[in-house]
């Protein structure tokens, strides 16, 4: 057989095809000419003059393909120097053979990366190479090589080599992690945190993606509902990071408890909504000084099972009872009862009451209430700045008083109209005022 074979290859009747052979073999068709391999009803073939031995290359391409093609295929070539000799030419060709057959160093590998410039990394192919590559572009610092030396190794390396080489980078992991939380790649990314033992990370990533990708409150509810058994229920969970997770399952039953209330038409609004939205909207509908409310529909018990401090809480109620004109509900907010007479009610406040009293002002409040807070100041001094930047004309009064400064309230009863409550106020202080002295003077004479 071999015999055969050979002369049937050396038979020049039987010649093979040959890519170097400079006339390509026209298929002979007796009766049609030779460049009329079809019927004659191709008109922009038959009317061409048959002197031509080739087509215009303007009937097989169009001018303007033609001139994108050429562009894709040197866009990232440079045009080879004119007026060059024929070996120059070849170094030339040789050095860009060897760039594409070759890896390039590491170093100009990265200085094109980090000016964002065109640049391939598939001729880095030995594990070693890519070693090297992925530790330089950490040493650069430049997150965005960082990054594309990284999806080129998930591309181009088993997943579990990938892992390992991941494993000693941390780095790397960081920039590559993000990546995928932003792509929503959450087995991916949840595989890689458990293969390097960082387990917390991974249910929290879990937690926090599904908390924000889906507005799908009943979906988000059955999801969390799972990952708080399959991560934050297991023996050695972290205990604040289950508790969180708690917390929030139960703030969105919460939450669906209330639409599907038909009491409450509005229950819509604070669906997946945060906690702190959930609080101003519990303020809304709660019956102040109703204390036997021991549900998440009283505030104060709300705030106190998603660990709000008092200052938040604080903040939020005044803000929403203020917006309700609702002035007289304070007492059941910042008056705590005594532990020793529980008859007795105490003033209690944990955010600064300057910031209290000019948001009370912004917020229109009535002078009586800017007065009862301007009482609750300390520093006389202090209590007259307020008074006088939130225009409480009794508040200023009190802080003359307190300040003994009988000149200048004086001038300041002067500035009152006569006959209105201020300006009686204001006398009535100023007989205090002089009473108090007699009766200090008659002390020091005895």
């Amino acid at each position: 057989m071999e015999a055969k074979d050979d002369d049937y290859w050396n038979d020049t009747a039987n010649k093979s095809f040959n890519f170097d052979d400079d006339e390509v073999a026209v298929l002979e068709v007796p009766g049609l000419n030779r460049r009329s391999l079809f019927s004659e009803d191709n008109t922009s073939e038959v009317n061409y003059p048959s002197t031509h031995s080739e087509l215009p290359l303007h009937l097989l391409i169009s001018e303007q393909d033609l001139a994108s093609v050429l562009a894709d295929q040197s866009r990232h070539e440079l045009p080879l120097p004119k007026g060059i000799s024929v070996e120059e030419e070849i170094k030339l060709l040789r050095k860009r053979l060897q760039h594409y057959s070759y890896a390039p160093s590491t170093k100009s590998t990265m200085a094109m990366l980090i000016l964002a410039k065109p640049c391939s990394l598939e001729m880095f192919r030995s594990l070693r190479e890519k070693e090297d590559l992925i530790d330089a572009a950490i040493a650069s610092g430049n997150g965005n090589a960082i990054l594309k030396v990284v999806l080129f190794l998930e591309k181009t390396l088993k997943k579990k080599l990938f892992y390992r080489l991941l494993q000693i980078r941390s780095e790397a992991v960081s920039h590559y992690i993000n990546y995928m939380a932003v792509r929503l790649r959450v087995t991916e990314c949840t595989d890689l945190l458990v293969f390097l033992g960082r387990h917390h990370e991974a249910s929290l990533l879990q937690f926090s993606i599904y908390v924000r990708s889906t507005t799908n409150i009943e979906f988000k509810r059955q999801r969390l509902k799972k990952i708080s058994a399959d991560y934050f229920s297991q023996p050695g969970a972290n205990s604040f990071y289950a508790q969180l997770v708690s917390n929030y399952i139960n703030l969105i039953e919460f939450q669906i408890a209330k639409q599907h209330s038909t009491s409450v038409v509005s229950a819509g609004s604070i669906l997946d909504r945060s906690v702190l939205e959930t609080l101003f909207y519990v303020c809304n509908h709660y019956k102040w000084g109703d204390t036997s409310l021991q549900t998440n529909e009283n505030p104060f018990k709300l705030a106190e099972s998603h660990q709000v401090s008092q200052s938040q809480l604080e903040w939020i109620a005044l803000n929403e009872r203020a917006q309700r004109q609702a002035w007289l509900d304070f007492e059941h907010i910042f008056e705590k009862k005594a532990w020793l007479n529980l008859k007795q009610k105490s003033f209690n406040i944990h955010i600064p009451l300057d910031k209290t009293i000019l948001r009370l002002f912004a917020l229109h409040a009535p002078e009586p209430v800017l007065t009862n807070f301007l009482a609750k100041v300390d520093e006389p001094l202090r209590r007259l700045t307020l008074a006088r930047k939130v225009n409480a004309k009794k508040g200023i009064v009190d802080a003359l008083v307190a300040l003994k400064d009988r000149g200048e309230l004086e001038n300041y009863r002067d500035t009152l109209e006569a006959g209105t409550g201020e300006r009686y106020y204001a006398e009535n202080a100023l007989k205090t005022l002089n009473n108090k002295w007699k009766s200090d003077a008659i002390k020091l004479i005895k």
